[in-house]
């Protein structure tokens, strides 16, 4: 089963609530997707980056009751205070954030309300058909966990810590940025790397046949290292699935790789990343 520590990866968001009239001119100044107003509940996720192309926020937004007059915003992954970003650079514009007490549950079915204020937002996440259910912990203590190996099996990350200091295109997110839209923040060095060539390292799962937990280990493939384990991010039976940097030309499903952990070493497996074909793609 997956320690609570592990569990955590994959779970803990932030809520936001966004207002003022600006707002929806601001997310799209600022970040990497083009946001407007959607009615089908349906979340769009955009990323904020620094003028070096790397990812401070990850986020999602959303709108509830068919009105475009506040938003839900998830933070999924933040390196700086989100609000004071918000506020530094919002400048004249009438930008108005709000930390909720609510939080987030990735579900795989909705419903229109479980409680209170339950609120139940089509993901944003391509190739899963998952639900966000937002509302108190009391009422989400009602839903059941997803399994994290329909991310797995997909090749799409949900541990937080590896997103510190990479780009999006290390992540395999290029789906998260609109390339017909006007600039914003770190545009210059994504469209560098999408237009003139591939980064060094990007990210997939590495299966190992042994229930262990291992981090910041490199992977061999004969005498040549072609990658890192970061984490370890679920553990199932004798298996273990870790979060992994892979170098570009060596990213695709094979076997026989090594890795060393201490005294023992172990056979591990890269596997399939439907995701990162999908977004390079996209």
């Amino acid at each position: 089963m997956m320690s609570n520590s592990i569990h955590e990866r994959f779970y803990k968001k932030i809520i936001y609530m966004v207002e003022g009239k600006d707002y929806i001119k601001f997310f799209n100044n600022i970040t990497t997707n083009k946001i407007e107003f959607r009615s089908d509940n349906e979340m769009i996720r955009t990323l904020w980056l620094n003028n070096k192309g790397r990812i401070v926020h990850d986020l999602s937004i959303g709108w509830i009751n068919n009105s475009d007059s506040k938003a839900l915003l998830i933070d999924h992954f933040s390196s700086e205070s989100l609000i004071e970003n918000i506020l530094k650079y919002k400048m004249s514009l009438d930008v108005k954030i709000i930390k909720t007490d609510l939080e987030a549950k990735i579900s795989d079915s909705s419903s229109k309300r479980i409680g209170g204020d339950t609120y139940f937002m089509k993901s944003s996440i391509s190739l899963v058909d998952k639900y966000l259910a937002i509302g108190t912990n009391k009422d989400l203590e009602l839903i059941n966990n997803f399994d994290p190996m329909d991310f797995i099996s997909k090749g799409i990350s949900y541990n937080k810590k590896i997103f510190h200091n990479k780009t999006p295109m290390e992540l395999n997110l290029w789906c998260s940025i609109d390339f017909k839209k006007g600039c914003y923040l770190g545009q210059e060095i994504v469209a560098r790397v999408k237009y003139k060539g591939q980064v060094k390292r990007n990210f997939s799962y590495v299966k190992i046949d042994k229930g262990v937990d291992i981090t910041n280990t490199p992977i061999y493939k004969g005498e040549n290292e072609i990658g890192s384990i970061i984490y370890t991010d679920f553990i199932d039976r004798n298996a273990s699935y870790c979060s992994a940097f892979i170098n570009h030309n060596e990213n695709y499903n094979q076997t026989g790789l090594k890795i060393q952990y201490g005294e023992k070493e172990y056979y591990c497996e890269i596997l399939e990343n439907l995701f990162k074909s999908y977004s390079e793609n996209y």
